[in-house]
């Protein structure tokens, strides 16, 4: 230990290199790691958090996370592998206190077994009984830590005081201690509140917003609880055919549904391509250690002469190599935390920055020490082999101190510049793709106006506004207030906007397949909509007209439908005055088309929708207790102050929540995938750098060794273009060799990612052509800057130096 610490510190140009290598691909993949681990491996705080499994439904459509009252009903009373099972919401609800503004808060709804069943209870209080999860019974609160600290500044008398939630008081009753703010399951929580259900919930099939999760009992597994439920979804196909085919329930680690199939793959990719940071530096520095091995092969030579065994000298130089990745370990872990750091400032995680716990556990310090051991023996047993193989007495017959290496040496050499060339394309190929795809999703056309639209969220509450008639008159004041604001041209009421997606989905068909099989009908998304939706929101009308303004609740029933679902259904023809079908349940819904209208995309989404049809219904014929309002305006930021009043002049205890501009909204849902093209340009600078680092030390060498014989061709008349040539046409041959490999290997890592993320990613080959002619244009700098070094060789200077 002591002779390698003392070679290296002979060597600090190469010793400081390897560190800074090595510390950087450590340390983005320690980085890596720790995000993987927080996202995907690390459980709630929760105790014995592995019992805890959330239910979730495969359907045609896709995973089903929430279910209705009376499936879960059903799910509850037939499964027996948990010892508790809860079922909550997340809702947005309005808070009114003296003295202050009316605002949204973010809570859920729990039933009375939710603190039992995650294993926490209050640090102050207590929690729900199940006599307050009865309809109007349950006018108590339990506090999230971090609202009692904002709000109440931590004061421990706040038990029994009353506040004003959706237009009722309510009284609090606990508070939540501070392990329990788990942003990734709660998000920004305020409170939690008993969930009663309303008749039409507790009837209705369709009315499906809640989650169920469950502990299992003590031996039971998930594998027995998933074939109970698989005994409830048999049965639900059997009694109602029309809703539940194809449906099967699982019961799911809870840590494992806390993340999409699509957000769960981009972290793997983020992982897999630090990967390849990682490995474009082993490479690196095996050639760089390969270099100092072959300068030293007469000491090699005579160490061996004098009695050296081969596993002596290997091991010597593995010491070496160890010792540079222990320090480059450790110098890492320093960047990592770093880096740990500024992506927990920087992720949202429920629509706000922190809440991302990026600590280097005891797991991830384990996964960083083995990564730095397993590093330093890759980069240092082929150069340590190759060292130990040195011809004794070739070498000591040898004029020159050290410039002598044999064929091996120079192949592995060209090998490891080739790989680093094919590592760096594939992984500056995968970012690009990638970063690319991010770009054309960032900036892809909706297909409505989300420029002139100002939006927000208005949860009525059922208690409020407990009948159809009273929502109809709300929507119709509101509209009118809003409408007589200076500079609003138009104002919508809506069930959701296509800002991240449409709204329920039912089964749909028409008069010829009104007597066939429903099991396999195709659904489409129906959303609630005042008259003056289409004109606020910009979406073009193609064909009919959209809904009068007079429409009653018992006026004749009237859709318009999208253009997708008009090719679908009435291919060549007019779809103006066709009768098409819901399934609302069991109830079948007849409808007239009177409008068809251009298929838009949510702006804000990520993945693809479960179904490219729309229908959009009068909200006259279903309201609903929870709406979005939009304003158009030629300058929607303006109006948020007078819009925010003019809610607040309608009803007092109803603010406007989520009052923005669509592209605010798109920013904010699109903040993480920012985060993530930048993350994804870092690395393919990194590798970038790496590269060409390698190259240049690789030629640079070639350029040292070959000194002598560069001064024997000038003193022979060779011109210095001649010497240029030899030096470029060698370091690019490996160079156009690492390309090819690297292009090949790019365009089937971006197959691979267009079959993860097909959304985002898929074969293009501006993006691959871009980055192998930047990767080219690199290598090129690298080899010409040591090959105009070799053209200035002196002649006389170099022969005697040999």
């Amino acid at each position: 230990m002591k002779f390698a610490l003392r070679t290296l510190l002979k060597s600090p140009g190469y010793t400081l290199v390897a560190l800074v290598t090595l510390a950087l691909g450590i340390g983005v993949n320690t980085a890596m790691f720790s995000l993987v681990d927080a996202l995907l491996y690390r459980g709630g705080p929760f105790p014995h958090a592995e019992q805890l499994h959330q239910i979730i439904g495969d359907t045609r459509q896709g995973p089903r996370y929430v279910f209705s009252e009376p499936e879960i009903r059903e799910m509850r009373a037939r499964t027996s592998a948990f010892s508790s099972v809860t079922t909550f919401c997340y809702q947005q609800s309005a808070l009114a206190e003296p003295g202050r503004p009316a605002e949204q808060v973010f809570n859920l709804m729990a039933s009375a077994e939710f603190f039992d069943t995650f294993g926490v209870g209050p640090m102050l209080g207590r929690g729900f009984t199940a006599d307050e999860t009865r309809p109007g019974h349950n006018p108590v609160i339990v506090l999230s830590y971090t609202f009692w600290q904002q709000r109440f500044g931590g004061r421990r008398d706040v038990i029994g005081r009353a506040l004003r939630v959706d237009g009722e008081s309510v009284t609090i009753i606990g508070v939540m201690p501070a392990s329990f703010d788990y942003r990734l399951q709660w998000g920004n929580a305020a409170f939690w509140r008993p969930l009663n259900f309303t008749p039409q919930q507790e009837s209705t099939r369709t009315y499906r917003n809640f989650l169920l999760v469950g502990r299992l009992q003590p031996g039971a597994t998930a594998a027995q609880a998933t074939a109970e439920l698989e005994a409830v979804a048999r049965a639900q196909q059997k009694d109602f055919p029309n809703d539940y085919a194809g449906l099967r329930y699982r019961a799911t680690l809870l840590r494992d549904a806390q993340m999409d199939d699509d957000s769960r793959h981009i972290v793997w990719t983020l992982l897999g391509l630090a990967g390849f940071v990682l490995l474009i530096a082993c490479a690196n520095l095996a050639n760089l250690q390969l270099a100092r091995a072959t300068s030293a092969v007469r000491e090699f030579a005579i160490r061996a002469a004098l009695g050296a065994s081969r596993g002596r000298l290997i091991r010597q130089q593995l010491t070496e190599c160890l010792l540079l990745s222990a320090a480059g370990g450790g110098l890492g872990i320093v960047l990592a935390l770093w880096v740990n750091h500024l992506l927990s400032a920087t992720i949202y995680i429920g629509e706000r920055p922190g809440g991302l716990d990026l600590e280097l556990d005891p797991g991830v310090l384990v996964a960083t020490i083995a990564l730095a051991v397993l590093t330093g023996i890759i980069f240092g047993i082929v150069p340590a082999w190759f060292a130990s193989r040195t011809d004794i007495v070739a070498t000591l017959k040898s004029q020159s101190r050290g410039s002598t290496s044999g064929r091996g040496h120079h192949r592995m050499r060209q090998a490891l510049v080739v790989a680093e060339v094919a590592l760096a394309l594939v992984l500056l190929g995968g970012a690009g793709v990638m970063y690319r795809g991010f770009d054309r999703y960032l900036h892809h056309n909706p297909g409505w106006d989300t420029d002139r639209v100002l939006a927000a969220v208005l949860p009525l509450g059922d208690k409020r506004f407990p009948t159809p008639e009273s929502q109809i008159d709300f929507y119709r004041r509101i509209e009118t207030r809003l409408g007589a604001l200076p500079g609003v041209e138009s104002v919508a009421l809506a069930t959701s906007l296509p800002i991240w997606d449409y709204g329920t989905e039912r089964k749909i068909f028409t008069e010829q397949q009104a007597s066939g099989d429903k099991a396999n009908l195709p659904v489409a998304s129906h959303t609630m909509v005042t008259s003056d939706f289409f004109q606020t929101l910009g979406v073009p009308l193609l064909e009919g007209h959209g809904f009068a303004p007079d429409l009653k609740r018992d006026s004749p029933k009237v859709i318009v439908i999208n253009d997708a679902l008009a090719r679908h259904f009435w291919p060549g023809r007019s779809a103006i005055g066709q009768r098409l079908a819901s399934l609302n349940g069991e109830e079948v819904v007849w409808s007239e088309v009177i409008g068809v209208v251009r298929t838009t995309e949510a702006a804000a989404a990520f993945g693809h929708p479960d179904s490219p049809y729309q229908i959009f219904r009068p909200i006259v014929h279903e309201p609903w207790s929870w709406v979005r309002l939009a304003v158009r305006s030629q300058a929607p930021a303006a109006l948020i102050e007078s819009v925010r009043r003019a809610v607040a002049e309608v009803d007092p205890d109803l603010p406007a929540d989520s009052l923005m501009t669509i592209p605010q909204y798109m920013d904010l849902s699109r903040h993480n995938l920012v985060v993530v093209a930048q993350i994804l340009g870092g690395f393919a600078l990194l590798g970038l750098v790496l590269a060409s680092v390698g190259i240049y030390g690789v030629i640079s060498n070639l350029v040292a060794q070959r000194t002598g014989e560069f001064g024997i061709r000038l003193a022979l008349g060779a011109q210095t273009s001649d010497v240029l040539g030899l030096v470029l046409q060698h370091g690019l041959l490996l160079c156009g060799i690492g390309l090819g490999l690297g292009l090949a290997g790019a365009y089937g890592l971006s197959r691979l990612l267009g079959s993860i993320i097909p959304r985002v990613v898929n074969p293009d080959p501006l993006a691959l052509g871009g980055t192998a002619a930047a990767l080219f244009g690199v290598a090129l700098l690298a080899c010409w800057l040591p090959a105009r070094r070799a053209t200035q060789v002196d002649p006389i200077v170099a022969l005697r130096a040999e």
